[in-house]
């Protein structure tokens, strides 16, 4: 398919799995099947980014990266609604520049169904198209992070967040952006693993 038609398509509405409640500080993470039986053996950040192609997204996987080679302790799972080739072609795109790839998990989530048991729903008309994202936009445009063509599958009006669960599965962060371009602040997120 053409990189047009894939951006087209991102903007049709879509249905959405049912959303489970949105975890909170100092509840139990949910534990889907997809995130495996190890999943919170070690402190966590899970960023469910948006779509690839975004550079918002591109952007909340190069802090990941930082805060991930900053303390090598720390486990990184980025979820993507792409499909797994699309998701593997985007990431070696964007740079992951990760010490320790062994310690990033890259989810492909094409039927959003873990994006739904994390309650991670989609954006109002606002989120998607209001001016709020237009400064990090523009501020992310001056670092050399712009819009790359739209990977199939892509669901614009998907939102993001990031939850950061302690070893054991406590969660002990979390963020849901308000629009298209609020994105996770990941050294607080980490640091919230310190407190």
């Amino acid at each position: 398919m053409p990189p047009l038609w894939n951006d087209l398509i991102s903007v049709l509405p879509t249905s959405h799995p049912p959303l489970s409640p949105l975890p909170t500080i100092g509840s139990a993470a949910p534990l889907p099947p997809k995130l495996g039986l190890q999943a919170y053996s070690e402190d966590t950040l899970i960023a469910f980014v948006r779509h690839c192609g975004c550079p918002f997204a591109e952007s909340e996987v190069k802090q990941l990266a930082k805060v991930a080679n900053e303390d090598a302790s720390l486990k990184i799972v980025i979820v993507t609604m792409s499909d797994e080739t699309a998701a593997r072609e985007w990431f070696a795109a964007v740079g992951g520049d990760f010490d320790d790839p062994s310690r990033v998990s890259l989810i492909a989530d094409p039927s959003r169904e873990l994006y739904a048991a994390f309650g991670v729903g989609t954006l109002p008309w606002s989120g998607l198209f209001g001016t709020a994202m237009l400064g990090p936009l523009s501020e992310l445009a001056s670092k050399g992070i712009k819009n790359r063509a739209t990977a199939p599958g892509s669901a614009r009006w998907q939102n993001s967040a990031t939850f950061a669960v302690a070893k054991g599965g406590e969660v002990k962060w979390v963020h849901v952006a308000e629009h298209a371009g609020d994105m996770s602040d990941m050294e607080a997120a980490a640091r919230s693993l310190k407190l």
